[in-house]
């Protein structure tokens, strides 16, 4: 994440502690971002990084999850960065980040897509696209 992060979204300040991880099998939600809280299951990477959290400039984690189907070799790394790169953009515009909040909506008006294609990401969005259209369903089956 932190790779994808400086390549593409170097100008977003990282305010608080950001961990990448796999959530659930999910088929049609390929990732999320939201805030660890106390009922969050991932106190014992929380437990791990406590000293890193500790130094950022807000005492909160943002928590970026992907869909555990994401671990099949299948999957190009395209998709993955593609992914990552989704929630980096929420986290951007201020959804579960402690950034100003750019919109009301996440996704309304396409914030998202244009955001990607500002960064030069429409190619590797566009391909990802393509590919879960053809190859999703095999994956998830």
């Amino acid at each position: 994440m932190y790779e994808v992060w400086e390549e593409y979204f170097n100008d977003i300040p990282r305010k608080n502690f950001v961990l990448t991880k796999f959530g659930k099998y999910s088929k049609r939600q390929l990732g999320c971002i939201k805030y660890a809280s106390e009922y969050t299951k991932v106190k014992t990477l929380l437990k791990k990084y406590e000293e890193d959290i500790n130094l950022q400039d807000v005492n909160s984690v943002s928590i970026i999850l992907l869909t555990k189907y994401f671990m099949s070799d299948s999957v190009p790394e395209f998709l993955l960065i593609s992914t990552l790169s989704h929630e980096i953009c929420h986290y951007a515009h201020g959804f579960h980040s402690p950034l100003e909040r750019k919109y009301k909506y996440p996704h309304k008006g396409g914030v998202v897509t244009k955001e990607m294609q500002s960064r030069g990401l429409g190619e590797m969005l566009n391909q990802s696209e393509e590919w879960l259209k053809e190859n999703w369903i095999d994956i998830i089956s």
